[in-house]
């Protein structure tokens, strides 16, 4: 069909022309020289078959076949101009569809904020937020199942990764109320290596952040292997071993059974946004809104 040579800038000029009845302030509304505009409005005829416009020296109007050809063109760009808002709108971040992880214990205060903060803004971007358990540090971004998580790092398996870090907190040695280390006001970390430790499940970097791998000249005693707070902190209650968490776990799964103390020694731990580089911009505006929350709320 010959009306496939027919592209945008024709009906754009036609429907220029066609709304001002004038080809010079058509031409001045399109910022095109009026012969240029003559010449596409002749195209567009001859692609069409048939004559859009009656022009005399004093009046231009459109023929018959003109004003059906127009509702049709103004409705095709209608809907382009749609079709290209929301592309911009989705490649900016404020429309579409964003897949949130979150790691349990990982800014769990600060979630609920960071979400209303997020659909305050971006009201059009609808969250799906995930749960994952110690045996998925990385909230779904190493497996592709999401865009942005809310993790403690170190990671591994996240390519190209940026982190955006929205807190620190210290350190704790979860101890059974029994244990002689119940009663200290702090232990090192020498003193835990010696311990029977409870671990995550797996083998990488964030167990072996845990465990204390670093600090380690031998392999730890993993005396119990633990998905959850909760399963970690009912091994340890009932003496299976040690364990090593952030200081906002003794606040948030505090219970009878065990004993939360200090360690000496260990740097602090963090709380972060993490998404690929290559993720949607929703992702990275859920960072930024992440770490602007946390900060007006001073718990960074």
């Amino acid at each position: 069909m010959a009306s496939i040579n027919v592209e945008f800038r024709h009906l754009r000029a036609f429907v220029a022309v066609a709304q001002t009845m004038n080809f010079t302030r058509a031409s001045e509304q399109l910022h095109i020289a009026q012969p240029s505009l003559s010449h596409t409005i002749r195209q567009l005829e001859g692609h069409l078959g048939f004559r859009l416009f009656a022009r005399t020296t004093r009046a231009t109007a459109l023929t018959p076949d003109g004003e059906q050809f127009l509702a049709e063109a103004k409705a095709v760009l209608e809907r382009f101009d749609l079709a290209m808002e929301r592309s911009s709108r989705i490649a900016g971040g404020e429309l579409g569809r964003l897949r949130v992880g979150y790691l349990i214990g990982a800014a769990v205060e600060q979630v609920p904020a960071i979400l209303r903060a997020f659909d305050e803004r971006y009201p059009e971007v609808t969250v799906e937020l995930t749960e994952y358990d110690f045996a998925s540090p990385g909230g779904g971004l190493d497996s592709g199942e999401t865009d942005v998580a809310l993790v403690r790092p170190p990671l591994e398996g996240v390519a190209d990764a940026v982190t955006t870090t929205l807190l620190s907190e210290r350190c704790v040695a979860c101890v059974s109320e029994r244990h002689p280390f119940a009663a200290l006001p702090k232990v090192t970390v020498a003193q835990l290596l010696t311990e029977p430790i409870v671990a995550a499940p797996g083998d990488n970097v964030w167990r072996d952040y845990w465990i204390l791998a670093s600090h380690r000249e031998t392999p730890a005693h993993v005396a119990h292997e633990a998905a959850t707070f909760e399963a970690e902190l009912q091994s340890v209650a009932i003496g299976r071993g040690v364990s090593v968490v952030p200081a906002s776990i003794a606040r948030l799964y505090a219970r009878p059974g065990v004993r939360f103390v200090p360690i000496e020694g260990m740097d602090d731990c963090e709380v972060a946004a993490v998404r690929r580089r290559d993720a949607p911009r929703a992702a990275e505006n859920f960072a930024r809104v992440a770490q602007e929350t946390v900060l007006a709320a001073g718990t960074g």
